[in-house]
């Protein structure tokens, strides 16, 4: 890439990483100050908190990755700086994933005695999954690390020489794979809870319209909501997921990297945006600070 276009698209990333820090900062604040004053936290709002917090710090990585453009003394922080960053991404995909399992156990009507277990044990098993989430990121960290090691020497003794690496595998084949494949667990369940609640709202209308009522009802737009938000998140999550992919195989040379550069860091702030659309109490929060900003 030409000059001009590395300047504009660290502009461009500079710009959605503090978009995502921003917004994320509202939630999280919202979150905080409900917290406060009921002193406990819904379901939802606790699954709204972790993914404000696991955004809110992939934006600000994001920046912070920028810095040695500036200050090269950062680079001694990349290894603990890397290994927060893959407990944050890994993270806020399982995050996504249970909130897509919220929706879809609370929009969901079933006889099955484990879904009956769930629907009446979500608020139980909510703080649990994200505690497991950390636990795994954290987990299978070392892992990875593994698999780009074992590249590394592979690629050493091909070569009977020193190769340049990537650092810490991300960009390794075997490092890489292991990183799609580890993030790929929450996206099945996540396009499983999309399939389950669209399939669902398709069958709610056919009873609707049966009864010549439908799309009147309080249950046939919270199914509506719920597949709206469960889609958009998934759209979203795939979005990353094909643009981290392509990263790791794409020229850095090549000018299509732009395009999935900006996917790349686009993730935060638009998942804030479709969490604070869905809410609402996130939407009136937002209100009542427009209305104290106009003059």
């Amino acid at each position: 890439m030409s000059s001009p276009q590395i300047s504009a698209l660290l502009v461009a990333r500079i710009i959605l990483s503090l978009g995502g820090i921003i917004s994320n900062s509202f939630i999280i604040a919202t979150m905080i100050k409900k917290w406060v004053k009921c002193r406990r936290l819904a379901s939802n709002d606790q699954l709204l908190l972790s993914l404000g917090l696991s955004n809110f710090c992939a934006s600000a990585l994001e920046i912070i990755f920028y810095l040695p453009r500036f200050w090269t003394g950062i680079l001694l922080l990349f290894p603990p700086l890397y290994f927060f960053s893959f407990i944050v991404v890994m993270s806020r995909f399982w995050f996504t994933a249970w909130l897509c399992i919220f929706y879809c156990i609370k929009i969901m009507s079933s006889t099955h005695p484990l879904f009956i277990q769930c629907k009446l044990r979500i608020s139980w098993l909510i703080p649990r999954l994200l505690v497991g989430s950390l636990l795994i990121s954290i987990f299978i960290f070392p892992f990875r690390n593994v698999f780009a090691q074992t590249q590394m020497n592979i690629t050493i003794n091909a070569t009977n020489g020193i190769k340049e690496i990537a650092p810490y595998g991300f960009t390794l084949p075997l490092g890489g794979i292991f990183f799609v494949v580890a993030s790929g667990c929450p996206l099945l369940v996540a396009l499983l809870c999309s399939i389950l609640v669209v399939a669902s709202l398709c069958k709610h209308i056919r009873r609707m319209t049966d009864k010549e009522s439908c799309f009147q009802s309080f249950q046939t737009e919270g199914h509506i909501k719920a597949a709206r938000t469960v889609l958009s998140l998934l759209f979203i999550y795939i979005s990353f997921y094909v643009a981290h992919t392509l990263s790791m195989t794409m020229d850095w040379a090549d000018n299509g990297h732009i395009f999935v550069t900006i996917a790349m860091t686009m993730y935060s702030p638009a998942q804030a945006f479709i969490l604070l659309m869905v809410n609402p109490k996130l939407k009136q929060a937002a209100a009542r600070i427009l209305e104290r900003t106009r003059p």
